[in-house]
C-alpha cells in the first residue's frame, strides 16, 4: 500500500512536488493552503542598477515584470535554493548561485558574495520575514525590496475537507512556517492528523 502524502503548497509548486512523489511511489494528496497571485509594481518605482539580485523564491522569478528580469539579467543573482535558481536560469540570467533554501542561508551567501557597500535588488513576497532585509542593512548593504506576489490563505469548509481527505494521511509537507499555521487553523486538524508525520521545509 503506497503512503499517501499530503502537499500544502500553492500551485504550480504543489503539481510539481506531486509528480515527482508520485515517480518515486508514494501517492500524492493535493491541498494548498495558500494561493499566489501577482502583484503591480509600485508606479513610478525607480530601480537603480544594483550589484546583485537576490530572489527569495521561484515565484518571484515566474511572476516578475520580463523587462525587469531582462534589465537585470546580467548582474549576478542571488537564489534561496536550487529550484529558484533553477527557475533563474531559464529567465536568462547566467550567474545565478543557490544558497541551501532558507533566509539564513540565502542571508549568509550574500553577505560572503557581495562587499559592505553593494547595491542589493531584492525581489520577494509580501509575506515574508524581515530578517534577511535587516541583516544585510545591518552589514552595510543597501537593500531595495520589490514585492512580486502576495500569498493569500486558501479557505476550506469541514465537509470540503472530508471529501479532499477521504482515508488516511500518512505524511504532510509544510514549505513555510506559514503553512504550518494554517494547517493548524484546519477544522478539525487535530483527528485529521494525528497519525501523520510533518516534514518541514526548515
Amino acid at each position: 500500500m503506497r503512503a499517501r502524502i499530503l502537499v500544502t503548497r500553492p500551485k504550480p509548486g504543489a503539481s510539481a512536488t506531486a509528480r515527482r512523489l508520485k515517480e518515486a511511489g508514494f501517492e500524492p494528496v493535493l491541498l494548498p493552503l495558500t494561493e499566489i497571485r501577482q502583484l503591480p509594481l509600485p508606479t513610478g518605482q525607480r530601480l537603480e542598477r544594483p550589484d546583485a539580485m537576490v530572489v527569495s523564491s521561484a515565484n518571484a522569478i515566474r511572476l516578475a515584470p520580463p523587462e525587469l528580469l531582462a534589465a537585470q539579467a546580467g548582474r549576478p543573482c542571488l537564489a534561496v535554493g536550487a529550484e529558484t535558481a533553477k527557475a533563474a536560469v531559464e529567465a536568462g540570467f547566467n550567474a545565478v548561485t543557490s544558497a541551501d533554501g532558507d533566509a539564513d542561508a540565502l542571508t549568509r551567501i550574500v553577505l560572503k558574495l557581495t562587499p559592505p557597500g553593494a547595491r542589493i535588488l531584492y525581489l520577494t513576497g509580501r509575506v515574508r520575514r524581515a530578517a534577511l532585509e535587516e541583516r544585510l542593512a545591518t552589514a552595510g548593504r543597501t537593500v531595495e525590496t520589490v514585492e512580486i506576489y502576495d500569498t493569500l490563505p486558501i479557505a476550506y469548509s469541514a465537509n470540503g475537507l472530508d471529501r479532499l481527505l477521504a482515508g488516511r494521511t500518512d505524511a504532510v509537507l509544510l514549505h513555510s512556517a506559514r503553512a504550518a499555521e494554517l494547517l493548524a487553523r484546519l477544522p478539525g486538524a487535530g483527528r485529521r492528523f494525528e497519525s501523520a508525520i510533518f516534514l518541514g521545509l526548515s
